[in-house]
């Protein structure tokens, strides 16, 4: 197991003033497996999690902008509220993950990407 997933099994608030001590690190979690975890207001901002497996993982509000999400799985993950701003959502797999309030402005994603997903934002433009 990777330090970074060893760091997610303390919680959100841990990994929180984690990366807040160490704002610039590119963090990787490709290929991951998250599935079904609770990472409520997790700091994902500008993390990669290219592949990663996000099974109806509880990701409500969590921080996500700029975060590169290509051909990640959140099959039923929770993005209520979650901040998905410049976020590259290419290829990713969203059925039945509930976007209720969730941003996705300036991100990078299809019509076919967001298939299935739930309350995805009226006012969103395929980029």
């Amino acid at each position: 197991m990777s330090e970074w997933l060893k760091r997610l099994t303390f919680g959100s608030a841990a990994w929180n003033a984690w990366r807040r001590e160490h704002p610039d690190l590119v963090i990787t979690l490709d290929h991951a497996d998250l599935n079904g975890m609770i990472l409520t207001g997790i700091d994902f901002a500008r993390v990669s999690l290219r592949g990663a497996s996000l099974h109806a993982t509880n990701l409500m509000n969590a921080d996500l902008r700029g975060a590169d999400l290509t051909g990640a799985d959140l099959t039923e993950a929770d993005l209520i509220c979650a901040k998905l701003d410049g976020a590259i959502l290419s290829g990713a797999r969203f059925v039945e993950a509930d976007f209720l309030g969730a941003s996705l402005g300036d991100a990078h994603y299809s019509a076919e990407d967001l298939k299935g997903a739930l309350h995805v934002p009226a006012r969103v433009e395929e980029r």
